[in-house]
């Protein structure tokens, strides 16, 4: 006869050793590494998943540089710009300075040199302010336009365009005309002893005139008061005219008379000017006057209408946008992207065709201190300092409003992401070292189940002598 001693049990205990020992082994590799998916078979549709959960983080982390990439130009570009808005307060508050009439020569010399060096130091601001070699206030990043005529356009500012693909075309069209605010006045020399207060944008100044003054005389005095009232006079056909200095709904003119006879033509003491409606391709525009806003899609221009253009009703003309202009990409979709652009700040552009440009006011300038127009160059340096603050404010909106709001929803986005995957690679290490504690001790119960059965077996053996 035979005897088999392969018993079922003896299998059995062997399999069971065998299973925990796999079982201890991937357990011991995942305490090791801390994580659950070391190789796809551990988990093949997790694998999938984590996978694309690691290519949606890192798109993230990189859409997330960029993002830290963009507020660190408009940092440096802001902070700049700031330092440029200082030394244009500095320059309007000496052209002022200088306007006193106690002022003396050496006085107003010292406050031209300090001009002339605020200047200088606007240019070398803007010349040197540059991230990674791009110039930003220089018109480093400022779009290129063509077509542009002159006689009938000025200080046109692109400040968005989307030209990665090709020029833009923008046919701009006066569908009425800009009107100033006017009152005026025509029967002649005075007959009466006259006293009237004019005001306009600027404010009211009071004028008393004699008995037989002339229309001319009227208009000397009002056009000597002009930067005080915002209202100029003309005489033109025997008829005096009052008018606004500039167009647009927000200037007026009213005359309020005191004393004397000083009658209006038709009665009217009182006027506002009217805006300009003008379109950009068909679509209607943002109009304060002659001061022309368009916005459509990644596009924003603004622009000034010249007198003769704006001031007539019917006309048309158009420019192209060519190029230029800063493209940042903001987060993971590619077509998310700020157009962005911003023309130089230098002294020779600060300022306009109508009121002159900053530059004007170094020394032998058309409105140096030496000119004696010191509410002209007062005024040119407010409007330079409207021009920084207009372009801080741009870039302010849109490190607020979409850089750093992109950057925090791609950082929660993250978040979620990062957890999700956590969930399906990573180990709960208390419940693996659990697990791994548990799988120790059957494997050391097993051990010993298979050294019992070994030892019958052996004692089987000897008592039949074998």
């Amino acid at each position: 006869m035979s005897l088999n001693f392969n018993s079922f049990s003896t299998l059995t205990a062997l399999n069971n050793l065998a299973q925990i020992g796999t079982a201890l082994k991937l357990s011991n590799q995942r305490l090791a590494t801390g994580s659950r998916l070391n190789s796809a078979a551990d988990d093949p549709s997790g694998i999938v998943a984590v996978s694309q959960f690691d290519q949606q983080i890192a798109q993230i982390e990189a859409a997330t540089r960029n993002g830290e990439r963009i507020n660190s130009i408009i940092d440096i570009a802001d902070g700049a710009a700031a330092q440029v808005s200082s030394l244009l307060g500095t320059i309007q508050t000496n052209a002022l300075a200088a306007a006193g009439s106690s002022v003396t020569a050496e006085e107003r010399a010292a406050y031209q040199a300090e001009i002339d060096m605020a200047v200088d130091a606007i240019d070398s601001l803007v010349n040197s302010t540059n991230f990674n070699g791009t110039r930003l206030l220089d018109g480093g990043i400022a779009y290129t336009t063509s077509g542009i005529d002159s006689a009938k356009l000025s200080d046109v500012r692109v400040s968005s365009a989307n030209v990665s693909g090709s020029s833009i075309s923008l046919a701009v069209d006066v569908v009425s005309a800009a009107e100033k605010a006017v009152i005026s006045y025509s029967n002649g020399n005075l007959t009466d002893d006259v006293t009237f207060t004019l005001t306009g944008e600027n404010g009211s100044e009071t004028f008393s005139f004699t008995n037989g003054t002339t229309i001319n005389t009227i208009e000397t005095a009002i056009n000597a008061q002009s930067d005080a009232t915002g209202v100029v006079a003309e005489v033109d056909g025997g008829t005096l005219y009052m008018r606004s200095t500039n167009y647009g709904s927000d200037e007026s003119v009213n005359i309020n008379v005191t004393d004397g006879t000083f009658v209006m033509a038709g009665g009217t003491t009182s006027d506002s000017g009217v805006d300009a409606t003008v379109t950009v391709n068909g679509q209607t525009t943002t109009a304060d006057g002659l001061h022309v806003k368009f916005s459509s899609g990644d596009t924003a221009v603004k622009f000034t209408l010249e007198e003769s253009f704006g001031n007539v009703g019917g006309g048309s003309t158009s420019f192209s946008i060519t190029g230029g202009g800063a493209e940042w990409q903001l987060d993971t979709n590619p077509a998310n992207k700020i157009n962005f652009g911003m023309n130089s700040l230098s002294s020779s552009n600060l300022g306009s065709d109508a009121l002159g440009y900053l530059s004007s006011l170094k020394s032998g300038g058309t409105n140096d201190l030496a000119s004696g127009n010191y509410q002209a160059a007062a005024n040119i340096a407010s409007s330079a300092s409207l021009q920084v603050a207009t372009e801080r404010a741009r870039m302010g909106a849109i490190q607020s409003y979409s850089v750093n709001a992109t950057l925090s929803s791609l950082s929660a986005t993250k978040t979620a992401l990062s957890n999700s995957r956590s969930s399906i690679a990573d180990i709960d290490y208390a419940s693996e070292a659990a697990n791994n504690n548990r799988l120790q001790v059957m494997m050391q119960a097993a051990t010993t189940v298979l050294a019992s059965i070994n030892s019958n077996t052996q004692s089987i053996l000897g008592l039949l002598n074998l």
